[in-house]
């Protein structure tokens, strides 16, 4: 080779170096652009880079775990427009023990909520069979191996369901009102560690309603029975946070009552019609008990059965959506689980048509109509689901209550 060819390899050979210095590298197989500082990756076993991608690429959205919302939205959308609305449903069943045609009636249905009714004298292990075969017979209405609900009413004095040897003999709300604030606390967390060791985990409980003094025993459905915790708004606020808080800690689910407030009325909506309170407003300090229980976050909401002639003179409770949707929900923002009282055997309602009790009640904004008679909560989960079949409206709002119903069996699991 010639002195001459050597030179102009050479000249070529430096040409080429110095271009590579101020030039960028090839974008091929992903690589990294010249303004980027982080090193090319190596290769994984797929032949794909396993480190950070190339600018002219955006590395994909890190993976996210799903929200409990979205979770119970997709538990809702797996069910059929029959197992939404017999999700809704809460069915009674006798405290002392359902019979097995009973429960697979359920089963069949669809619905996976129960209430334990009645009162019973059986004692803690012979309770906790009976809500253990309960729940494993309707365990698999429930979507994604959530639990039944189980409720009962176990508020002290005369209303207590389960009064065996086991359950503590809790007095009437009226003297427990009368305690510390530690004693409360601490006596109710035991009650409702006993109803949790039990499989019970809803407690229709504490009672939130405002007796006035001058009212007394003048009130059927409340003061009658002591069930009020005091006579004003701060009396009764302090005491059902404290209930609700016990509640919770012990694993079982608060649910105040009756809202709007059942403490002004003197008959029973269970055994009287036309039961109207003129009182109550939307500024009624009888408000201020269940606005603590929803600033406290903790706590579902019973709507009273009784008609407020401030608030929605031509419906009943149960059915206003003024009331439930307006001024529980739009005004006091709440956005948890609406249960009705009974629905069933409430001589209040009883004009209404069964299966239109339910129906009415979800379109005013409730989550769960409650029937404490299983063959008419049937009745009410076949009305829910035919309603939804001819009205798209009324579906999205059974879609919703399932879905809000969902999200609190994920929070609670």
């Amino acid at each position: 080779m010639t002195t001459h060819v050597r030179q102009l390899m050479s000249l070529g050979m430096l040409t080429m170096l110095l271009l590579s210095g101020c030039s960028a590298p090839s974008s091929q197989n992903n690589a990294p652009s010249s303004t980027s500082a982080v090193p090319s990756a190596p290769a994984s076993p797929t032949g794909r880079p396993s480190g950070p991608a190339s600018s002219t690429s955006a590395p994909p959205p890190p993976s996210q775990k799903p929200t409990v919302r979205q979770q119970a939205e997709e538990l809702a959308d797996q069910l059929s427009i029959e197992q939404q609305a017999a999700s809704l449903v809460m069915a009674g069943v006798p405290a002392a023990g359902a019979g097995s045609s009973e429960l697979n009636a359920m089963k069949k249905q669809g619905i996976g909520n129960v209430f334990l009714r009645g009162r019973s004298q059986l004692s803690f292990k012979q309770t906790a069979a009976k809500v253990g075969s309960i729940t494993k017979t309707l365990k698999s209405n429930v979507p994604g191996k959530l639990p039944v609900w189980v409720a009962t009413d176990q508020e002290g004095g005369f209303v207590r369901v389960l009064q065996g040897a086991g359950f503590s003999q809790l007095p009437t709300a009226s003297e427990q009102g009368q305690w510390s604030t530690g004693k409360l606390s601490s006596r109710i967390e035991q009650a409702g560690e006993e109803l949790a060791e039990a499989g019970i985990n809803v407690n229709l409980a504490p009672v939130a309603d405002v007796v006035p003094a001058a009212i007394g025993t003048s009130n059927a459905p409340i003061g009658y029975f002591g069930r009020q915790y005091g006579n004003t708004a701060g009396e009764v606020s302090s005491a059902i946070t404290t209930v609700n808080d016990a509640l919770g800690k012990a694993g079982v689910q608060p649910v105040v009552k009756h809202f709007p407030g059942l403490g002004r009325v003197l008959k029973n909506t269970d055994t009287s019609t036309g039961v109207t309170d003129t009182v109550i407003g939307a500024q009624a300090t009888d408000l201020e008990p269940f606005k603590e229980a929803i600033s406290q976050g903790n706590a579902w909401v019973m709507i009273s059965n009784a008609r407020y002639a401030k608030l929605d003179a031509k419906n009943d409770a149960p059915f206003s959506k003024k009331i439930i949707t307006g001024l529980l929900r739009q005004d006091l923002g709440y956005e948890g689980v609406v249960i009705s009282d009974d629905l069933c055997e409430a001589q209040q309602v009883s004009t209404v048509p069964v299966g239109q009790r339910a129906v009415k009640f979800v379109a005013a904004g409730g989550t769960v109509p409650l029937c404490v008679k299983s063959d008419q909560a049937i009745v009410m989960a076949k009305a829910l689901a035919q309603e939804a079949k001819g009205d798209q409206k009324f579906a999205d709002q059974v879609r919703e209550a399932a879905t809000a119903i969902l999200e609190a069996k994920l929070r609670q699991n």
